[in-house]
């Protein structure tokens, strides 16, 4: 019997880099990318934009639409790498259920650094003032085997050779999540 296909999850707040590692990451193995953002229905990017945080009521159907999007990429054998936030270890789960060998890459430094980032990232609908909101609905990680925390303070190539040992580990089974 095959294995399932793989899903790598960039996670962490908004600013971390997700987008940019998940991106790096399907280069280097030739993987499919799902932006976690895509999912969010217009009104969720209009609250956030204007500085309001989401609810967990207003993130479920965000949470809907991306595990339906996953389940038919897994039931059609279709491996990728996704960047999403995955601030609740609730949606995780959901994630989890779906039956990919599943890894999270969980990137993570000092808020601070995030938001001197998010203060020159252009043309992003997430406001900057809800940074505070998005580290306080982070639920740790830190007893989730499938979760490699990776260290986003040094440059971007270092960060991303972590985050692809972190991945070959994993591929080549000598990581168990």
């Amino acid at each position: 019997m095959s294995k399932p296909p793989v899903l790598l999850v960039c996670m962490g707040v908004s600013g971390s880099g997700k987008s940019t590692v998940a991106r790096s990451l399907v280069r280097q193995f030739e993987l499919e990318f799902c932006e976690g953002d895509d999912f969010h229905s217009p009104e969720n990017k209009a609250r956030m934009a204007a500085g309001e945080p989401l609810s967990d009521a207003m993130r479920e159907p965000w949470i809907d639409r991306l595990s339906a999007a996953l389940a038919a990429m897994r039931s059609e054998g279709r491996s990728c790498v996704l960047a999403w936030s995955a601030l609740r270890r609730a949606h995780r789960q959901r994630i989890r259920a779906l039956g990919f060998r599943t890894l999270f890459l969980h990137l993570q430094t000092d808020e601070c650094v995030i938001a001197g980032r998010l203060k020159t990232r252009p043309g992003h609908f997430f406001h900057p003032g809800l940074l505070h909101s998005q580290f306080l609905d982070l639920q740790p990680t830190a007893d989730e085997p499938d979760v490699v925390a990776v260290d986003i303070g040094p440059e971007l190539p270092t960060v991303v050779a972590a985050s692809v040992e972190a991945v070959r580990a994993f591929l080549q089974g000598t990581r168990d999540a």
